[in-house]
């Protein structure tokens, strides 16, 4: 680990083999808190490579406790990279819900994998406890999940013990670190395929070209920013977002306009929330079909979610199967039985 340090210190960054030891030593325990933190900040200061962020999530990959994928299901996420501070019901959560409602039927299951809220006022699995879900269940029982419910939820925590040696050292850094961007890379269950929000666009390039390193199917990186100037990883009917698609060995980056697509204008203010218990209530009134920005919101990023999943040929289409799974049940009867599934 020295010699890494060293090298750090000296302004080369790490290959992805250097990176690979580096993290194995972090993630096993067998490196100090010290040299964690050195690492974590020097990585940090001048902002990951490629190569670092590969050989981050390799290691992570290889330590996590895995999820197995019922037979015949492809699975994809709605995880992003967070770090935009959002003030916003739970989005990709909700869409999560929506796309697994339409996409079960069509062989595609949602294995969300998500974390307390570090940054936003409500995180993936604050929101999901709220509305009753069990974080703890075993892996067999999100297993059950993805059959039966078409989507689990892979709490962070339980499926990355090797987190516990690097966890404390970076709450006391307080700043974003290269794990920040890791999460998104490191599904339980193998997702290839992802609808990822990111913090920014230089983050975007990033990250698309460590999931060309990573074996992606089908992903797509997503970021816009609110007429305040503030960044936001979700698509939204504030305004147009900005794509990159990782697809087919290459990425395309493009344009989203959610006017283009017939979506009304919205503002801000009528999604934003103060606790996790406010974004649960918004979670039950779109799956109640109830007519809205967030219902419109949650439908666009769930569109986009079975688009990368390849049950749609394309946004307009993925509108019609989310809308339908809102419209029918579907997607309010994900939830029901995540929370029936999860506490049996």
């Amino acid at each position: 680990m020295k010699q890494l340090l060293s090298q750090l210190v000296d302004g080369q960054p790490l290959s992805a083999e250097q990176a690979i030891e580096g993290f194995e030593l972090i993630m096993s325990g067998q490196a100090e808190p010290a040299q964690t933190g050195a690492m974590l900040a020097l990585i940090a200061q001048r902002g990951p490579t490629v190569d670092e962020v590969v050989g981050a999530a390799t290691v992570m990959r290889q330590k996590a406790v895995p999820v197995n994928v019922p037979e015949g299901l492809t699975i994809i996420d709605t995880c992003g990279a967070g770090g935009t501070g959002s003030t916003f019901f739970n989005i990709s959560t909700t869409a999560a819900l929506v796309a697994a409602g339409a996409g079960r039927p069509l062989g595609l299951g949602v294995a969300k994998h998500g974390n307390r809220s570090v940054t936003s006022r409500s995180g993936s699995s604050n929101v999901l406890e709220n509305l009753g879900v069990n974080l703890q269940a075993d892996p067999d029982v999100l297993t059950k999940c993805l059959d039966e419910a078409g989507m689990c939820f892979c709490f962070a925590p339980a499926h990355h013990p090797a987190m516990k040696y690097a966890g404390p050292v970076r709450a006391a850094l307080g700043f974003r670190t290269v794990f920040n961007l890791i999460g998104p890379l490191t599904n339980p269950a193998g997702a290839k395929r992802q609808l990822i929000g990111v913090p920014s666009p230089e983050v975007a390039d990033l990250m698309s070209q460590a999931l060309l390193r990573l074996d992606a199917e089908h992903c797509l990186l997503v970021h816009s920013v609110l007429p305040d100037g503030h960044s936001l990883g979700e698509l939204t009917t504030f305004g147009p977002a900005q794509a990159v698609q990782v697809h087919h060995d290459m990425t395309k980056s493009y344009p989203i306009d959610p006017a283009a697509l017939g979506m009304p204008f919205a503002l801000p203010d009528s999604v934003t929330i103060q606790t996790p218990a406010d974004s649960a209530v918004i979670v039950k009134q779109v799956l109640d079909n109830e007519a809205g920005p967030a219902r419109d919101i949650t439908v666009l990023n769930a569109a986009a979610a079975l688009q990368v999943g390849g049950v749609a040929d394309s946004l307009e289409e993925g509108l019609e199967l989310a809308a339908a799974a809102i419209a029918d049940g579907r997607a309010k009867n994900v939830l029901d039985t995540l929370i029936q599934l999860t506490n049996a």
